[in-house]
């Protein structure tokens, strides 16, 4: 593929260590991030949970969670991009499946539900409304949890029937929206 970096690569499950072509354009979740982020989710999600990656980007995250065995969903409107997705699931061998779609329209046509849903859109976006109506689409499953990846100024508001929890990584943070059981 043309106009691509190869410098990712996969850090656990099946295709560790295998490299991810990613479209120029895109800004990948960095390695200390993904690490804590998996750690954080393989104590709480067995490996067949379903996995939504909003904003999918260049799939670092998806990828990452169909190497580990995740069901995925990726949700990416950009043409180039979602060619790099596809051509990283053929070329890794990794089941997933690729909306070509933005985030907004995924969630309010979408009635399935998922243990984990990631967000991470461009930084350069008003993140905390698009983390409310992400909340709002009620996409997740009773004891799912909604991870939101910004830059760390950022503070991300609290939402009823969910516990908030923040993670700082340099200049990236991770908030993640646990569902409270019997909301």
């Amino acid at each position: 593929m043309s106009n691509l970096r190869s410098n990712l690569r996969i850090l656990g499950g099946e295709a560790r260590g295998r490299p991810l072509e990613v479209p120029a354009s895109a800004r990948p979740t960095g390695v200390r991030v993904r690490k804590s982020l998996f750690d954080l989710l393989e104590h709480r999600f067995p490996d067949s949970s379903s996995f939504l990656d909003l904003f999918a980007g260049s799939g670092a995250v998806g990828l990452e969670a169909a190497s580990r065995g995740y069901r995925v969903t990726m949700v990416e409107r950009d043409p180039g991009a979602v060619k790099a997705l596809q051509f990283n699931l053929r070329s890794l061998k990794l089941e997933g499946k690729i909306i070509a779609s933005d985030a907004q329209t995924f969630l309010t046509k979408s009635e399935k539900k998922f243990d984990i849903a990631f967000v991470d859109p461009p930084f350069t976006q008003d993140i905390p409304p698009i983390a409310r109506w992400a909340l709002e689409a009620h996409c997740l499953n009773p004891d799912g949890v909604l991870v939101v990846q910004h830059p760390d100024v950022l503070k991300l508001p609290e939402q009823g029937g969910y516990t908030l929890e923040r993670r700082d990584y340099g200049s990236n943070a991770l908030s993640l929206y646990w569902r409270m059981l019997g909301e």
